[in-house]
């Protein structure tokens, strides 16, 4: 096992926790043997499996009507031009001490898991690592689960999306290199390219924090994915850097 130090960036008021921490329950294999989580049946952007009342206890506060959701589109298929993407997952402040992260073809053969700590509640940052690259023009399901009792995992608290790797277009990388950082989130919401459009806004809010026009901007990209009703998020994050040191599985 090797120590890496990695820079990444936490919210102000929403702490961003870590990306991609793996330990010694971390399955990496091409054709990894695990299931998916107890409960899980069609991924939703902010609903999962498990009741609402094992939910419940599994926050910090019972009677708090915050929710763990995944920051993906509900209705469509989101596109990532990348291989190895960053996922976001929003964390409610919870007693649950790990979330598992697992990533699935469409025919839900296991490709990638592994447990991250959860430290703070916010948004969870996971980049996918280079043995869990994803394949060109091919969808893959993923799930972020909050494991709220290690010995009853049907108690899972679980969501999660749909992603796909697509390469650019020439047409729309013409565009992109033509459109100012605003221009770009929206061409990226326009032509699917949903989780690029996400990771090109946080970057942008963390440049330009007092831009007037990125809560716009921000509401504009979540209705495009259907998450119009997620009470945490209605206000777009402030973002500052922070460093922190993670492991990873040699």
């Amino acid at each position: 096992m090797r120590t890496i130090a990695w820079q990444c960036q936490t919210l102000v008021g929403v702490s961003l926790l870590v990306a991609l921490t793996a330990n010694s329950s971390l399955v990496q294999s091409a054709h990894a043997q695990f299931s998916l989580p107890p409960s899980q049946g069609t991924p939703k952007g902010t609903a999962g499996g498990g009741s609402r009342p094992t939910q419940q206890l599994c926050l910090q506060n019972p009677k708090s009507q915050d929710s763990l959701m995944a920051l993906a589109p509900t209705q469509f298929v989101g596109l990532t031009p990348h291989s190895t993407p960053t996922i976001w997952v929003y964390v409610p402040p919870t007693i649950a001490k790990t979330l598992e992260f697992s990533l699935f073809t469409k025919e839900r053969e296991g490709i990638y898991q592994a447990n991250l700590p959860i430290k703070a509640s916010g948004l969870v940052k996971i980049t996918l690592p280079p043995q869990a690259t994803l394949a060109s023009d091919k969808p893959y399901q993923w799930t972020a689960a909050l494991i709220c009792s290690p010995t009853r995992r049907t108690e899972d608290w679980v969501v999660g999306g749909w992603i796909q790797h697509q390469p650019l277009t020439a047409d729309l990388q013409r565009q992109l290199t033509q459109a100012t950082a605003e221009q770009q989130v929206r061409l990226y919401t326009q032509t699917g390219f949903w989780y690029e459009a996400l990771n090109r806004y946080l970057k942008l809010q963390q440049a330009q924090p007092q831009n007037s026009n990125l809560t716009t901007i921000w509401s504009e990209l979540l209705k495009s994915g259907g998450l119009t009703a997620v009470p945490p998020l209605q206000k777009p994050p402030q973002m500052t850097k922070l460093s922190f040191v993670t492991q990873v599985m040699d």
